[in-house]
């Protein structure tokens, strides 16, 4: 138990000593909508990096989670603008010391990486994600999606959701991607 105390005390003490991610420093790169039988699938490229003290959380073994949230809106000239998905993927990165591997779980699946690079790298990458169910939109409307990433702090352990709180260095966030999303163009990919 004083191992533990010690261990987080020593956690705390880098965490004031780190610099601070900023959320523009996150951003989506060939974000595209693609149709998949009668659904739309998200496909995109993030830029993010973790700073020092996530680094070695990571490898002290603590997993953070990685929550990428995907909504699409109706403007409305009457009313606020109607939701109509609001939809959310968890990703989770581990460090596995016994085999020295990280473990990476993208919504139900999983897989493990040699590198925390490698880790990250399936992160930042978001494949034929389902995102818009058959039905839920009319194909002669035009739609504004939106997609951002962040790290769930709330899913932390209790001693770092304090130091969360407390420390610039754990808002790790990105802005909020928005694009006109009409499903009848010929062409789903958005440059940013």
């Amino acid at each position: 138990m004083r191992k533990l105390f010690h261990w987080i005390a020593q956690i705390v003490a880098m965490m004031a000593m780190v610099g601070i991610v900023h959320a523009d420093e996150i951003t989506f790169n060939n974000v595209q909508l693609t149709p998949i039988e009668k659904s739309w699938a998200l496909d995109a490229q993030i830029e993010l990096e973790l700073n020092p003290t996530l680094e070695q959380l990571v490898n002290k073994g603590v997993t953070l989670h990685f929550v990428t949230e995907f909504q699409l809106t109706k403007k409305r000239w009457y009313w606020m603008d109607q939701k109509l998905v609001d939809v959310q993927r968890v990703s989770k990165i581990s460090y596995q010391a016994l085999t020295n591997q990280y473990r990476v779980t993208l919504g139900t699946f999983s897989l493990t990486a040699a590198t925390l690079k490698q880790a990250l790298a399936a992160v930042k990458t978001i494949d034929d994600w389902v995102v818009i169910e058959p039905g839920a939109i009319d194909l002669s409307q035009t739609y504004q999606a939106s997609v951002r990433i962040r790290l769930d702090t709330n899913q932390l352990a209790k001693p770092f959701q304090v130091n969360a709180i407390n420390s610039k260095s754990w808002n790790l966030q990105s802005d909020w991607y928005r694009f006109d999303f009409n499903p009848q163009s010929p062409s789903s990919v958005v440059k940013p």
